[in-house]
């Protein structure tokens, strides 16, 4: 088994190497996260953070062209709450930020086919299209597909692979919903913190991801 995953990470990091002309350190730091999620979590939050690597570039590469390549920068700033979570054991928390992650790139980049003009998460005040902490109908909507496309997954996949981590329906919808809620987190962040220059992008994801994965592990623990 060690040797097949070895060799799809292999081939993983070959398509991104021609097909997007990766660096090595982005490369590197893809195969540590997803080895993080495999061996310290399961199967189907391995397959998950893999899905969220391939729908949120392609989506990237078809609607945005002119968009940069990500870097391992991005990597970090998205997957860096998860991994930590992961480390530690906690692996609902890992999944929730994963999935803040997930629904705010697609609705960013969704979002910025809105015809309508986004309005500022904290004032609701319209501003220009890619503002920091600008929302849109359309984005908030695929954040919600994408919340509701993750609850759908691990209420089917973990039983396909006779998971032995329980995923009961109160935890998947906790996943779902503080997944979407992640959103909501990272555009107050970009309002607040980043228009004012404390924080960038990636730093702004990270926090966004970690508070969301806080507050599934604070929830798992009372209830």
């Amino acid at each position: 088994m060690f040797w097949l995953y070895f060799f799809l990470f292999c081939i993983l990091g070959i398509i991104l190497s021609i097909t997007r002309k990766y660096d090595l350190i982005t490369v590197s730091i893809t195969f540590i996260i997803c080895a993080i999620f495999l061996n310290f979590g399961n199967i189907e939050s391995f397959i998950y953070i893999l899905i969220f690597f391939c729908v949120a570039e392609g989506v990237t590469l078809i609607l945005n062209k002119k968009h940069k390549k990500r870097s391992y920068k991005n990597l970090l700033g998205n997957c860096l709450a998860g991994c930590v979570f992961m480390l530690f054991g906690q692996v609902i928390p890992a999944i929730v930020s994963i999935c803040a992650a997930f629904s705010d790139t697609l609705s960013s980049e969704i979002g910025r086919l809105s015809i309508i003009k986004p309005r500022l998460i904290t004032t609701f005040k319209k501003v220009k299209t890619g503002t920091d902490g600008g929302i849109t109908v359309l984005g908030l909507t695929a954040a919600a597909i994408i919340s509701a496309i993750t609850i759908v997954y691990f209420m089917i996949v973990p039983k396909i692979f006779n998971s032995s981590f329980i995923y009961t329906t109160q935890i998947v919808l906790m996943i779902g919903i503080i997944g979407f809620l992640g959103t909501i987190i990272d555009s107050f962040i970009g309002a607040t913190l980043e228009r004012k220059g404390y924080s960038n992008n990636y730093q702004t994801n990270f926090l966004a991801s970690f508070i969301s994965g806080t507050i599934a592990f604070i929830l798992i623990n009372i209830l």
